[in-house]
Formats: structure tokens, sequence, C-alpha cells
């Protein structure tokens, strides 16, 4: 039997390594099509068929999953218990009490004093996500798979299903491999375009499978305009001073107020209402051309053995981030941001193109040695590290043959942590 991913991480109790991750950082939401995406060579939706996967309030139904005791109770993600913090995600129990995404942890657990909050994993939750992502491969190839946010991704299925029963069937199987693979549940929006098929999503939540032809597109058009994506509340409200309250209204609205109003954006507002999408699936670029990583701390911090302590755990999140895509560096950075939001910030050109802990460990440590140093007065907020000039790696190093040097076989080392948690083992660079 295939055992989900989490099996293999280690309880986070007791483990420093959890305060590292506030924020999950894979990519930045995709905003809604704009007209340079689409494809104005489609005339006709007949052969088009795209699913959009939610996975349903993902860090926290994952958390739930992992310890018994959460099950059914009120969870958010983010932040701890009694400090400060945001609501990353939290369980539908939690949502009908009240509590949203967004919100500060203070905030929520006003409205709902039985709330549980836990602080964010970012490895487990990134490793879920990769594996289902995987998974789709399955179904249809990877150019015909894009992933919107850390919990959510389309799909397009127009190569591999004639009709929508095909497309239907393909759509459940999808429903269960994701449970048996990761024992979670999703909810499945399958529709013409990607915009009807993200909306379609909403209609049926945990868990469910919502299917939007353009003959019973109608369920969409009763749903509110600010379900729509790109409209927030600051367009919510224009749009309402318009009289423009649903999507239907937003489709049967005059072409020419809406430009006037919102310029091009009205026009794709209305394009997308009415079901005219021909957007495509978007694939991230290839080429990486940097990497970067910043933590806020919860405690600021000043003594040098906490900060050293601080910039090694960014290191080895960095450079296991260039060795999962087969990358090195040539230049990296350094930052601190102090209490006063005063920053330091250097770059420095490394001896080699490299994805060595030890090595970028070392070259963070002389940048540190020329910053102004934090105090007890003037203690240490964030820290953050960049790594630039990115090439693909050889596994290939030139020896000094006057400095003795021990090759770490770091790729194993990294397979070992994705199996039993980062705390399995760690090397040893000093200072």
């Amino acid at each position: 039997m295939q055992l989900h991913s989490s099996s293999y991480f280690i309880p986070r109790e007791g483990n420093d390594f959890s305060n590292l991750f506030k924020r999950v950082r894979i990519m930045p939401l995709y905003s809604f099509p704009h007209i340079k995406d689409m494809n104005f060579k489609i005339l006709s939706h007949d052969k088009r068929f795209f699913v959009h996967i939610d996975f349903d309030a993902f860090f926290a139904q994952v958390e739930q999953r992992d310890n018994l005791k959460l099950r059914g109770k009120p969870v958010s993600v983010g932040g701890m218990e009694g400090k400060k913090g945001i609501v990353m995600t939290a369980s539908y129990e939690a949502r009908a009490m009240g509590v949203d995404t967004g919100m500060s942890v203070v905030e929520a657990k006003r409205i709902c004093p039985e709330l549980i909050s836990v602080p964010c994993y970012g490895p487990k939750y990134e490793a879920i996500m990769l594996n289902l992502l995987e998974a789709l491969k399955d179904f249809v190839p990877e150019d015909c798979i894009e992933q919107y946010s850390i919990d959510e991704c389309f799909a397009d299925l127009s190569g591999v299903v004639k009709n929508f029963y095909e497309a239907t069937k393909v759509a459940n199987d999808i429903k269960r491999k994701v449970r048996d693979l990761e024992n979670l549940t999703a909810s499945i929006g399958l529709s013409y375009n990607k915009t009807f098929a993200k909306l379609a999503t909403k209609l049926q939540k945990p868990d469910g499978l919502s299917v939007v032809t353009q003959e019973n597109k109608d369920k969409i058009y009763s749903m509110p305009a600010n379900k729509l994506w790109g409209i927030g509340r600051r367009i919510e409200i224009r749009m309402c001073t318009l009289g423009i309250k649903t999507i239907g209204e937003l489709a049967a609205a005059n072409e020419r107020l809406l430009k006037k109003e919102f310029g091009i954006n009205g026009i794709i507002f209305r394009k997308l209402a009415r079901g005219e999408d021909t957007s495509e699936i978007v694939l991230k670029e290839k080429k990486e051309k940097s990497l970067n990583h910043y933590h806020t701390l919860s405690e600021p911090i000043y003594k040098s053995e906490d900060v050293l302590k601080e910039i090694r755990r960014i290191g080895e999140y960095i450079c296991r981030k260039l060795r999962s895509k087969d990358l090195t560096a040539g230049y990296m950075h350094l930052s601190v941001r102090f209490e006063n939001l005063t920053y330091a910030s250097h770059i420095v050109k490394l001896p080699f193109f490299t994805n060595d802990d030890r090595e970028i460990f070392n070259a963070a440590v002389k940048i540190y040695g020329k910053f102004r140093k934090p105090c007890e007065e003037m203690k240490a907020r964030q820290f953050g590290m960049g790594v630039y000039d990115l090439h693909l790696d050889t596994r290939e190093c030139n020896l000094n043959l006057f400095e003795k040097k021990i090759i770490l076989p770091y790729y194993a080392l990294d397979k070992l942590k994705s199996k039993y948690g980062e705390s399995i083992i760690r090397v040893g660079i000093g200072t």
C-alpha cells in the first residue's frame, strides 16, 4: 500500500525547525486572465474541457488528518496560540463560526474562543502538493497542468476526453486518486473554460464535483459578482453603484459602460461572466532566474548564536530548493531587517557555482560580519537570503590540491529528509 507523504514527517512538537516556516512561498497567485491571455483563434467551446481542483481548507485539512485530536474541531493554520499571526486557512468547523482567511489570530480567537491555532509547516504542504501534481500526470500530460496556487490547480482534459460524460469520469478518478494517495478531499469544478471551472468548484464544497455546461450555466449567473476572479472589494463596490451584483447582471451589462468605468478590464470581466474565456493553461517558466526566502520571526533576536542558527536554517532551505531543481548559484545576498524597519543587505559573488550548505552558510556569515549587529535595544526581526545567476548542476566541482574537502552526498541526504523529516539528519557545518 502506498503511504501518503505526511506519514514520513516527524511530529513538530519540540522541533525548532517548525518555527522557520510562517509562510509558504511556492508561487504568487495567478491573477485573472488578461486580454493578452485570450486565444482569439478559438471560436467554439464545444471540444474544450477544463477541471479546477481545489483542495478543501488544505493546510487545516492536512493538520486534522495528521492529528486525531484536531478532527471535528475548529482549527486555523498560521500564528501560534496566544501570539501574533495571520490565519492562513481555517477548517470548515472554524469557518462556520466566522473565522476567515486573513484574520489576525487574536481576532479569530475572539470570534471563536475554542479555536485551535497551529503553526504553518511549509515543507509538508509543499511535499504533498508536489506529490499530487505528479499524480495528475497519470491523467493528462504535464503541459496540460497549471498550478494556480499552493492548494489549487487546473487541468485541460480536452486532449483526453470527447464529451462531458468522459470528463466527469476522469474528474471522479482524480478525486479517488487524491484520497488514495494522500487521504485528502478535493472539490472539483468541470466546465468548458477555466473561469467557469473555477466558479463551479464553489458550488459544492467540501468534497464536491460540479459540472457547468453551456446549457446549465445559469447556476453560475446567480452567484455574486465578487466570486469572479479579479473582482475585489473595491471593484465590487463600484459595480454595485452600476447596479451589478451578480455574475448574470455583469454578463448582461452594457460593454461601453464597463469599459468607461474599468477600462480594458471591464471588457474582460464581461467576457469572463458570459463564459467567453478562451485563456489556455499557463505554464510556469522552466528556467529559474533566482530563489529567495524571507522569514519574519515571531520573537526578534539579537544574540549571536540565535542569529547564526537562523542564517543556517534559511541557507539550508535555499540550498535544498536549489538541489530540488538541479541548480547551482553564482551569487547570493543576505538581508537583515531590524525592529525599527531599517535594513542591512549585501550581495556577493560566490567563489564557484554551488548548492552546498557549507559554502552558502560561510558566505552568509562573511556578509553578516559586515553588518551592524543587532543588540538588545535594536533586535533583528527578519532575515532573508537569495541566490542568483542559476545554472544546471553538473554534479562536478573543482578540487584544490592543497585543501582537503569532504564531498557530501547532499542529494541522498535530501531524499532521507523528504522521507523521514527534516530533523532526521543534519550536516555539521560549524562557523
